[in-house]
């Protein structure tokens, strides 16, 4: 029951969030909470990013947000399970909701650089990386996923600037993670294991996304796409 209302909580907070109805949160709570109970994994700014470990630097907040929601839930359609969900779980459980909005704060508040995702310098690593950045924007990836990986295309009809809140709880940037981690990823879609979210969707999909060539090449170009924390910009304005 704990579980389930704080799932609940989570995506109210979240929704409070699009709409502009939450009090101000506190990226210097979220700041120390994070540091206690995310960076051991996640990196001192969220930039680790491995087979098993997604990069969430730069990351949408509204994302962020509903995969808080996703790993403290127990309802099996929307809870994210394995070994790194329930570790995941156990150590949410400790936190508050207001932690969960300090901590999308805090992460929101870090300056970053991509490198290595355009064209360009995927074609000065090879035809295969090349080939993985043609595969990942025009191949399907990039119609939600955004130009090389770093958001959706989506645009406000009446100004034409991208509009970070258009399905950016469901749909995140993929910058920064690794072929592993994104086959893993399709692979749970394709099988049923990861719930939530776009999943429907996505079960259909993944097995498109699943042939050795594709993965091969996908994997060489985003392994040198890295998001990489701008430190020293972060002090300077604090």
């Amino acid at each position: 029951m704990r579980v389930a209302g704080k799932f609940l909580s989570v995506l109210g907070a979240f929704a409070c969030w699009t709409m502009g109805a939450l009090a101000e949160d506190d990226a210097a709570n979220g700041k120390d909470v994070y540091a206690q109970y995310c960076a051991s994994c996640h990196g001192a700014y969220g930039e680790v990013s491995n087979e098993v470990i997604p990069n969430i630097l730069g990351q949408y907040p509204g994302y962020v947000l509903t995969q808080l929601a996703a790993f403290a839930s127990s309802d099996p359609n929307s809870a994210r399970s394995g070994v790194a969900g329930n570790l995941k779980r156990s150590i949410l459980l400790e936190l508050s909701v207001q932690d969960f909005r300090d901590v999308t704060a805090y992460l929101e508040s870090i300056p970053y650089e991509v490198v290595g995702a355009t064209g360009e310098e995927a074609k000065e690593r090879g035809e295969l990386a090349y080939q993985g950045w043609w595969l990942a924007n025009y191949a399907g990836c990039g119609n939600c996923h955004g130009d090389d990986q770093k958001g959706l295309r989506m645009r406000d009809p009446a100004t034409g600037e991208l509009d970070p809140l258009v399905y950016a709880p469901f749909t995140p940037k993929l910058m920064g993670l690794k072929g592993a981690y994104i086959e893993r990823q399709l692979i749970n879609y394709r099988d049923g294991r990861r719930a939530g979210g776009m999943s429907a969707m996505k079960h259909s999909m993944a097995p498109l996304f699943l042939t050795p060539r594709l993965l091969q090449a996908i994997g060489a170009y985003a392994e040198d796409v890295h998001v990489v924390p701008q430190v020293e910009n972060m002090e300077a304005t604090q």
